[in-house]
């Protein structure tokens, strides 16, 4: 049964809520900052490790109650394993380079955030159905993977291309899930909300990442608005994760 929120409702903030942002949107932007100054520096990804590895402690050791906020903070360990990968496996040197890596040599990268957005699908699944705004809403983010893909197309062969294809089609899934959880009544919808909003800011790092390592004019080398994009993006959303874990009221039948 849908339950209306009432007329006027805000969402009550906890004390981890509160602090999130006071925490990590500073952090961005001093790593947008540091991107400009000291492009691809070891110690400003360094930096940018350890943000994602205390955001992922957090998410574990919040409570929680409900399998959702389970299945959001396990894919919290696939995303540091993935970056862990991503960190120490992008050259022989062993130099930090996050998101400068070769997707075939390094495949963990890939398949930890595969593995992550798999998780978020599980918890974003709930009272699964196909209304007009659903279909709309498919149709819009497969526009989008569509002009992405023809852009990267003529620099994919092989092995890449199927793995893109793949990455593709699940991080579209994942964030179509979290976009229709407004639509679909199980979390309340001022949740849903900011569910929508972390995966769409998910979805814009991810596309980033794919022209940043793709694209020839950004490719093998350190482009630093191109990795504003990509980190203005990837923390705050998953920042965001982290805030709709610790609500204490998951969904309209807890609230």
């Amino acid at each position: 049964m849908r339950i209306k929120e009432p007329l006027g409702y805000c969402m009550k903030t906890n004390n981890v809520q509160k602090v999130l942002p006071v925490i990590y949107l500073p952090l961005t932007l001093v790593i947008l900052l540091l991107d400009h100054l000291y492009a691809g520096a070891d110690p400003v990804n360094f930096l940018k490790y350890s943000v994602m590895l205390t955001l992922c402690f957090t998410a574990l050791f919040i409570k929680k109650e409900t399998h959702e906020q389970k299945w959001m903070a396990a894919s919290f360990l696939f995303i540091v394993f993935a970056d862990f990968f991503l960190v120490f496996g992008a050259d022989p040197t062993n130099h930090i380079n996050l998101y400068s890596y070769d997707l075939n040599r390094v495949p963990f990268g890939p398949i930890g955030f595969l593995l992550a957005y798999l998780c978020l699908i599980a918890a974003y699944q709930k009272n699964f159905k196909l209304g007009k705004a659903e279909v709309i809403t498919a149709i819009i983010i497969t526009c989008i993977c569509a002009c992405v893909l023809v852009s990267l197309l003529p620099y994919l062969n092989g092995m890449l291309l199927i793995g893109i294809l793949i990455f593709g089609i699940v991080l579209g899934y994942m964030v179509w899930s979290a976009i229709c959880t407004i639509f679909r009544g199980y979390y309340k919808k001022s949740l849903a909300y900011i569910i929508a909003l972390s995966a769409s800011l998910m979805f814009i790092c991810d596309l980033g990442v794919a022209f940043s390592n793709i694209y020839p004019a950004c490719a093998g080398q350190f482009v630093p608005w191109m990795q504003n994009i990509i980190w203005g993006s990837y923390i705050p959303g998953w920042m965001l994760l982290v805030f709709i874990i610790s609500d204490e009221s998951h969904s309209r039948h807890r609230a």
